[in-house]
């Protein structure tokens, strides 16, 4: 069950820069997947490569939780619920988030040079007020 204490959780996530991102099957089951993060503001931020599990399941099912981990995936805080959504190549430029200085821009590489296509998403930690559990989400664009 995730903490009611945002503020204390994002600076955990934002210190920590690798949370267990948990994403869930259809059938319900969750998966938990270590992933290097940036946090800014109420909003966490991963790369994936899309066509993993993960965006595929996230393209089902939107809800997520993420909580502060070590890269091996041994969890060190809180768990915070969000809903997470691929990012749009306009909204990636406004946000600079894979810049050299940034922790996402070596994720982001290293699979770029194993010839993955990679996608940006966008956590957003305030747990959604109404989950809608298969909404499906165009994963290409």
């Amino acid at each position: 069950m995730a903490d009611t204490d945002t503020p204390a959780q994002l600076a955990n996530l934002a210190t920590a820069g690798t949370a267990l991102l948990t994403t869930f099957r259809r059938s319900g089951q969750a998966v938990p997947t270590p992933v290097s993060i940036i946090v800014d503001g109420e909003h966490a931020y991963f790369t994936t490569a899309v066509d993993s599990g993960k965006a595929k399941r996230i393209a089902n099912d939107r809800g997520v939780t993420l909580a502060p981990c070590t890269t091996t995936g041994d969890i060190t805080g809180p768990t915070i619920g969000g809903t997470a959504r691929p990012l749009q190549r306009a909204e990636r430029r406004r946000l600079r988030l894979l810049r050299p200085t940034r922790g996402l821009f070596w994720s982001y590489l290293l699979y770029r040079l194993r010839g993955r296509t990679m996608r940006l998403y966008e956590v957003s930690l305030r747990p959604p007020t109404a989950r809608r559990p298969h909404e499906h989400i165009d994963n290409t664009g």
